[in-house]
């Protein structure tokens, strides 16, 4: 039975999902599974069953949020990879192999150095000694960094299709969690932003990074190089913790103040789709929910629509 937008989602378990060029990917569970239109206008699907190995590790609060961000990094770099060569793309103007490598390397070196150093080493370099203050303007300068390069790439044509893919993820899973038809015009009903979204990830992480700054105080250049870089899985580990509480109890005052700065963001990081994208979301959460039917099977299940 459909459930109405404003009432809480069923207790569906855990899924999440990830924009692809043409194409999304959905995570539920040890099962990933992706969808992208092909260049002649079919759907191409394919899923995976993670190693058990991990699953342990996903279990202990603070740590699976490593785990989440560097399992997260990894399958998108998979699905991405597969989403092109499906769409004839893997002649290494777009999306070769070494060039996701590349680009993975350069965004960890960019969260650890100008997300996660930078605006530390910035409000050193002006002299600011009081410890509050050094937090607070480290903090708001990391969020201007974020809101400026989300707002800067939101520009391109492509990134914007990426955005669309994006809001369809979200409006599907929404739909999915209220046990709506997944269909076009009752996913169209939802909201295109999501608590559990990573752009808003990013955000809670700026802003724990504030409080948990504040404890280190006044720091000299070691303890500042090494808190900001160190520290950073430690802030990423909290602002997972809050990103979940928040997901889980989206009626709570609580819950609604964490999903608030997040949601926020997200009109800059997701657009309103069109139906052949939500077509592709609802291929790829369909594609993820076959395979908890199937025995757990390493191989890679495919197929077309």
């Amino acid at each position: 039975m459909s459930r109405s937008p404003s009432q809480d989602p069923l207790d569906v378990g855990p899924i999440g999902g990830q924009a692809l060029p043409e194409g999304v990917m959905m995570r539920r569970e040890v099962n990933w599974a992706a969808a992208v239109r092909r260049l002649d206008g079919t759907i191409a699907t394919t899923g995976r069953t993670l190693s058990p190995s991990v699953k342990p590790w996903r279990r202990i609060p603070l740590v699976r949020g490593m785990v989440a961000l560097v399992e997260t990094t990894v399958l998108g770099v998979r699905a991405t990879l597969w989403a092109a060569r499906e769409r004839g793309q893997d002649d290494g103007s777009d999306f070769s192999a070494g060039g996701l490598v590349t680009a993975v390397l350069v965004a960890f070196v960019a969260v650890f150095g100008i997300f996660g150093l930078l605006p530390a080493v910035v409000v050193k370099t002006m002299g600011v000694r009081n410890p509050l203050a050094f937090s607070l303007i480290e903090g708001v300068l990391r969020i201007v960094i974020l809101v400026a390069y989300l707002a800067a790439i939101g520009r391109s044509a492509r990134i914007r299709r990426v955005f669309g893919f994006h809001g369809a993820e979200h409006m599907t899973i929404h739909a999915f969690e209220h046990g709506a038809a997944l269909e076009a015009s009752e996913i169209r009903r939802f909201d295109r932003r999501h608590p559990r979204c990573g752009t808003a990830f990013l955000l809670v992480v700026a802003l724990t990074s504030i409080l948990v700054h504040a404890l280190v105080g006044h720091p000299s250049w070691p303890v500042l190089v090494a808190s900001r870089v160190l520290g950073l899985p430690v802030v990423a580990g909290l602002a997972y913790e809050a990103i979940r509480f928040a997901g889980r109890h989206p009626s709570s005052l609580l819950g609604r103040l964490v999903r608030a700065p997040g949601e926020w963001l997200q009109s800059l990081t997701t657009a309103p789709p069109d139906d052949d994208m939500i077509e592709v979301a609802v291929a790829a959460l369909e594609a993820v929910l076959s395979l908890e039917a199937q025995p757990t099977d390493p191989a890679d299940l495919a197929g077309a629509a």
